[in-house]
């Protein structure tokens, strides 16, 4: 059953009384899973080996038809989702909530190319951005301290790099020596068991067509085990907006 179909048989179910609980329809969680196994840009086996399931429960999944319930937990949690999100009966929201959730969850995000940093010319690009954002879902608060170093670094070469000062170029050892230094940075996080991959966001605002913002995607390797092999980040649009007001504080 592809995407479609499965749309199209939500579409069909009947409504349900909208005071008592109910579970979610199996073909909706088919949809939930196969939606979040995308934008995780994991592979049907990733998600079966992480959530500890057969990939043919995975398939099932998201054919639609049902597997039991140890499994949609195992597989809620692997989406990053908490136990019982597949299979706890609650009062349903209604078409015109459910779009509405809907849309403010997904309805902004935007792929960006990413790949990992590794490279001099990955901080090439990212220094020569009008900003940076460090997206970091899922990450505990134990990686503070490292990655606000990464931050201050790649402050330093945007700095640098750019051509605000006069005479401000380091000379071809001293780049050599700054793009060291990140990505000794970059290898301190990816040693403690992250992953770093970064990007380039065009993001045209009021007033400045040419803004681009450096993606920098952190993730733990422990719960996202796929993201070594990610090509796209999803990145929510609002959140490198530029404030209202900001070009006239400037």
């Amino acid at each position: 059953m592809n995407a479609q179909e499965l749309l199209d048989k939500i579409n069909d179910l009947p409504n349900k009384p909208v005071d008592v609980p109910t579970a979610p329809a199996i073909e909706l969680v088919a949809m939930v899973v196969r939606w979040g196994r995308h934008l995780k840009q994991w592979k049907a086996t990733t998600l079966a080996d992480f959530a500890r399931v057969s990939l043919s429960t995975v398939e099932r999944v998201e054919r639609g038809e049902k597997v039991s319930r140890e499994a949609l937990d195992r597989i809620a949690q692997a989406l990053g989702y908490e136990a019982g999100a597949f299979t706890t009966p609650r009062l349903p929201i209604g078409a015109d909530k459910a779009a509405e959730q809907l849309i403010e969850t997904y309805g902004h995000l935007e792929p960006v190319p990413v790949a990992p940093m590794k490279t001099h010319k990955a901080i090439r690009d990212a220094a020569k951005c009008d900003a940076y954002l460090i997206h970091r879902p899922g990450v505990p608060d134990t990686y503070d301290d490292d990655i606000a170093n990464l931050g201050e670094w790649l402050d330093l070469a945007s700095f640098i790099l750019s051509d605000i000062v006069e005479d401000s170029t380091p000379s071809e050892r001293g780049r050599r020596d700054l793009y060291h230094d990140i990505l000794a940075a970059v290898a301190e996080l990816e040693r403690r068991g992250l992953t770093v991959l970064s990007g380039v966001m065009h993001t045209p605002q009021p007033g400045l067509p040419d803004w681009k913002v450096a993606i920098v995607s952190v993730t733990p390797r422990l719960t996202d085990p796929g993201a070594v092999k990610r090509r796209h980040v999803m990145v929510d649009r609002r959140t490198v907006a530029v404030a209202p007001g900001w070009l006239a504080n400037a």
